[in-house]
């Protein structure tokens, strides 16, 4: 894995990267108030055949806080233009989870010429206007504050809380979550502001109209995307495919990261993807160190 960081939009978005530079452009964004390194064994296990490029969204992970916040899933999803414009990810495949799925579909809609396949994990598509509330109500909670990171990774929960994740695969995810503070303290790395920007948006006429290849991902146990939301989504796209993954909760990567793995591998590889990537050698681009 290398990592680096990359000035975008007046922004430092930190990068991670696995595999070869020539090979077909993979780009992961992760979920909200989580961070890259949830893909960690997913992205590991596509290094073999594609460059995979992991972002941290601004306000998450080690990216940048904004000021005054800026949080719009059209934010994340102008960073992710700019991403891919930096590092020529032309005819990429974008995989989002939950939030992530959002901003994958907002630059689908920015930018379709140059979306290879899109794949959407745990995902509605739609942002609704109780949803909008809820997360809003989550900005007014405090912010947590642990003596040292060993209490703040033993405090650490998913939210959801439900999940099927390893010890530690969990353990991981936490320690990555969490940033020290100067008083010497530690809390999480994402900035609770973030909460307070979401607005009611529906996706699903940009995914009707797109040409590129869907696949929809669901953990079979999921409350967030339940059976019958995922099947009326899956409706209607008569193009798209669509995936359950057993054992599997709304964290649908660290909770069966083999299924996902299998699944989600089979969609890149099959003749819809892998006929449209192309395999030119991009020219690495200069990176801040």
């Amino acid at each position: 894995m290398h990592a680096y960081f990359l000035s975008l939009n007046g922004l430092r978005l930190q990068c991670y990267e696995w595999g070869d530079n020539a090979a077909p452009p993979v780009l992961l964004l992760h979920g909200g108030l989580a961070h890259s390194r949830w893909w960690d064994l997913f992205a590991e296990s596509l290094a073999d055949a594609y460059r995979v490029v992991a972002l941290d969204l601004r306000g998450h992970g080690n990216s940048d806080h904004t000021d005054p916040p800026a949080y719009r899933i059209e934010d994340y999803a102008a960073d992710v233009a700019a991403c891919s414009e930096s590092l020529s990810l032309a005819q990429a495949i974008l995989i989002g989870h939950s939030m992530g799925g959002l901003v994958a579909a907002a630059y689908a809609e920015r930018a379709p010429e140059r979306l290879a396949g899109l794949v959407l994990v745990d995902s509605q598509v739609r942002i609704s206007t109780a949803g909008a509330r809820y997360m809003t109500r989550l900005r007014h909670f405090p912010q947590p504050l642990y003596r040292d990171q060993d209490a703040a990774i033993r405090r650490f929960r998913l939210l959801p809380t439900q999940t099927n994740a390893a010890p530690e695969l969990l353990e991981h995810v936490a320690r990555h979550a969490m940033r020290q503070l100067p008083n010497g303290r530690w809390t999480f790395c994402f900035d609770r502001a973030a909460m307070a920007s979401t607005e009611p948006h529906d996706w699903l006429p940009t995914l009707q109209h797109l040409s590129a290849p869907i696949l929809l991902v669901r953990g079979a146990h999921s409350t967030l995307l339940p059976h019958d939301k995922f099947a009326k989504l899956l409706a209607a796209l008569p193009g798209a495919e669509g995936v359950e993954i057993p054992d599997a909760h709304h964290h649908v990567m660290l909770d069966n990261p083999p299924a996902f793995g299998r699944a989600v591998r089979a969609f890149l590889d099959g003749p819809r993807v892998s006929g449209s990537t192309s395999a030119v050698r991009a020219v690495r681009p200069h990176v801040d160190s």
